[in-house]
């Protein structure tokens, strides 16, 4: 067994280090995972643009646990910046659980009502594009989380609402989720809610700059995809479909494997969302160090994604 925390773990029972507000370095306990205290919380969310959510069919729609706690797992990985794999996959099992054990944390969908759903184009910049089932923007549904203690699980998964999705085209703006309760006045002030949050679960290696938020220098990249920047939009849209348009032709027009690829397969280091600002809506698109099959990184790949991120964040070109 091991110990997990936000800030880091050592060889003891499988406990979790909170702290008492965020954004503050001292540890106020340690909770023992293994006792049979359970505790819950519930997460009213809102869907801010369509989600394409499968069931285990592939087919039909469905609100299904494993997809956040696959969200919250992948934001967590991203954000904790460990260079020792076998310490991340000690914390990681820890927190998450592995094919040994399980997770502390479960994740219920609650009630049986699902968000709305209806037909919408997965391409939106394509003249007459297909379209397929998703889930409605701007409905609503609750998921609860029970373990024997939250605090880290409440933050990892607002770290995951903020910067990921769910679903099919989650990196590219769709399958965007916000907390019912967000009421963020003006980007400058999601920024400063995404910055805490992250130093929450990561202290003291991130810094903001200006409007963006970077990686500190002299910390050590891992060999794995982490968070190295985030971008915030120049100015907010009225719309959320003209804003998956502008995003979609900056995917079209910026199309290059540096920005993901099928054969050999690899996922986009480049993660677009959208989050609500009063009624209007502006992306953020967070980027990740690039892990490059047989370490083939191609020619020039960093200008690349920054052209792509510029595109998307300032809507030149796009």
């Amino acid at each position: 067994m091991c110990k997990a925390s936000l800030t880091g773990w050592t060889k003891a029972k499988c406990c979790v280090n909170f702290r008492t507000s965020i954004g503050s370095d001292r540890i106020f306990g340690n909770v023992n995972l293994e006792r049979n205290t359970m505790n819950s919380a519930q997460l009213r969310l809102e869907t801010v643009t369509p989600m394409f959510l499968r069931g285990s069919d592939n087919q039909s729609l469905e609100l299904r646990p494993p997809a956040f706690k696959s969200l919250f797992r992948y934001w967590w990985r991203a954000a904790v910046m460990e260079t020792d794999i076998d310490d991340l996959h000690k914390r990681e099992s820890c927190l998450f659980g592995n094919t040994q054990s399980r997770s502390p944390l479960s994740v219920r969908i609650s009630g049986i009502a699902s968000p709305r759903s209806g037909k919408y184009a997965p391409l939106p910049h394509r003249t007459n594009p297909f379209t397929s089932q998703a889930y409605s923007p701007n409905d609503s549904f609750n998921i609860i989380l029970m373990a024997p203690e939250l605090y880290e699980y409440e933050k990892i998964a607002e770290l995951g609402f903020l910067l990921g999705g769910v679903g099919n085209r989650s990196r590219r703006g769709f399958g965007s989720i916000r907390y019912q309760n967000w009421s963020f006045e003006d980007i400058q002030q999601l920024q400063h809610n995404v910055y805490h949050t992250l130093d929450a679960i990561s202290p003291g290696k991130f810094q903001k700059i200006g409007s963006e938020i970077k990686v500190k220098p002299r910390i050590n990249i891992p060999n794995y995809p982490v968070i190295l920047a985030i971008y915030f939009g120049k100015r907010l849209w009225n719309g959320v479909d003209d804003l998956l348009c502008a995003i979609g032709k900056a995917t079209h027009n910026h199309n290059h494997r540096a920005l993901g690829d099928i054969n050999p397969r690899m996922a986009s280091p480049i993660h677009v969302r959208i989050q609500k600002v009063n009624d209007q809506f502006v992306p953020i698109v967070t980027q990740l160090n690039s892990v490059f099959p047989n370490n083939a990184a191609p020619h020039n790949y960093k200008q690349i994604q920054q052209d792509f991120i510029n595109a998307v964040i300032s809507y030149r070109n796009a």
